[in-house]
């Protein structure tokens, strides 16, 4: 018999963003000892780190979708880079002109590498100063791409170590 496992102590939201171009995707190694997943990438350097706003989740969303070719899945990473300001735009218009592949972990340590190099995601944003003085002024944002299979969960302890 096979059985679900859960775990009680869940939370929501992503702990950490990591965006990288197609081209630095070396391969996805898998242990078939131990059944794991790691991400090998021919360099950091345009690693774009997202940091998560505290007290404002961060949303990964992945949906099991059917059409004529067959299955997809549907897949977004959503959240709000707080403050408008010039330091971070020349990193908006990066992510805005390109493709990627993205590196996230949740806050129960799940981390999962969406998109691929033959799908990569879009990035799209939106900046708001907000209705009101008490309002989040910030940059909405989000990585969305339709994938022909779910998202690669990694053995990754932590992204910092990509």
């Amino acid at each position: 018999m096979k059985k679900i496992e859960f775990n009680f102590e869940n939370v929501g939201g992503l702990a950490e963003i990591y965006a990288f171009p197609p081209d630095d995707f070396l391969r996805l190694r898998h242990d078939y000892v131990s059944g794991s997943d790691s991400l090998e990438l021919l360099t950091r350097d345009n690693i774009i780190a997202i940091p998560v706003f505290g007290d404002r989740s961060f949303l990964f969303y992945e949906e099991k979708e059917q059409a004529a070719g067959g299955d997809y899945w549907d897949l977004s990473i959503e959240g709000v880079i707080p403050n408008i300001n010039k330091d971070n735009q020349q990193l908006l218009d990066t992510l805005s002109r390109g493709d990627w592949l993205v590196v996230s972990m949740d806050n129960n340590g799940v981390v999962h590498l969406s998109g691929s190099t033959e799908i990569p995601l879009s990035f799209s944003y939106k900046k708001t100063t907000g209705d009101a003085y008490a309002s989040l002024n910030g940059v909405e944002f989000s990585f969305q791409g339709q994938q022909p299979s779910p998202s690669a969960i990694l053995d990754l302890d932590s992204l910092a170590d990509l």
